[in-house]
């Protein structure tokens, strides 16, 4: 029933800085319980809000766009408009209420042009599992597609099918030119994952041909010791240009999902690695060698 935000000038500052109020269940008609996902982007020069929500039920939670008022505080709840119904081109909603939701909306750049990537499950009249969907959006209003819907991942491995079949928490990272998209699928319990998924680069995005997805999770139960479920990651680039993986986990099998944030590494073909822990970071005596040659 509540968002909360936290600001800090440094990334150690963020875990003792005071918890802040950003929405809740009461303030807005139509915005119920079930307030999901929050996520900050910028779009064309403009500071937005991502999330989920629902007017009452479960089978009504859609995405939402809020936005940040010109010079405005983004600690300030007061300083964000009312939450934004998420429409297609046409200008009808994204889902059908009470049928089909949608959740996890992120949104990011490629070749000139912003996309919006969200998970879409139809429960009714047969439920079908959540899939992941891309379209253009309009940067001045980003709640607005400006393409039709596709489909790009569905889930097909066990690893994304173990209680329930859904691919959710699709979140983009840029490396070296190449674009991924990092993904979190199954169940919310301990066997919840994260997944990764390519496209060509220079080839159409909206083609759900020009996508490739890894058979393996890049991070999983099995990923570090005691850490259960994770999954539904987002990174941050921190002031020394370091690449950090926030994402849930559980303590325990049954434990209550916590947030976490480790560094992210890159593998040799630049893929992100999101199981390497401190203990096994390179140690700084011998992050450079010489050698002479003879």
């Amino acid at each position: 029933h509540t968002l909360y935000m936290r600001c800090a000038d440094t990334l150690e500052g963020i875990l003792t800085a005071e918890e802040v109020l950003f929405l809740d269940s009461d303030t807005y008609p139509g915005i119920g319980g079930l307030l999901w996902a929050p996520e900050f982007h910028e779009v064309g020069g403009q500071l937005y809000v991502f999330h989920a929500a629902t007017s009452g039920e479960f089978y009504h939670e859609e995405s939402r766009v809020r936005k940040l008022r010109e010079g405005g505080d983004p600690i300030r709840k007061e300083d964000w408009s009312a939450p934004v119904t998420v429409v297609k081109k046409d200008g009808s909603p994204l889902c059908e209420e009470g049928k089909v939701i949608s959740l996890d909306m992120t949104t990011f750049s490629y070749e000139g042009a912003t996309y919006a990537m969200w998970s879409q499950r139809q429960f009714l009249p047969v439920d079908q599992g959540a899939w992941l969907y891309l379209a253009r959006i309009d940067e001045r209003e980003p709640w607005k597609l400006l393409t039709d819907p596709v489909c790009i991942a569905r889930p097909e491995y066990g690893w994304e099918n173990n209680h329930t079949y859904v691919v959710e928490g699709p979140y983009a990272l840029m490396r070296d030119g190449q674009l991924m998209i990092t993904y979190a699928a199954a169940a919310i319990d301990a066997t919840y994952t994260v997944g990764l998924l390519k496209p060509v680069m220079g080839s159409d995005i909206l083609d759900p041909a020009n996508w490739r997805k890894s058979n393996y999770p890049l991070m999983s139960s099995a990923s570090v010791e005691g850490e259960y479920g994770t999954g539904h990651n987002s990174y941050l680039t921190d002031e020394n240009g370091l690449v950090w993986n926030f994402y849930h986990m559980r303590a325990g099998v049954n434990g209550p999902r916590s947030s976490a944030a480790r560094r992210t590494h890159f593998d040799i073909d630049g893929e992100p690695m999101l199981d390497v822990t401190e203990e096994r970071d390179l140690p700084e005596a011998f992050r450079t060698v010489e050698a002479q040659i003879r």
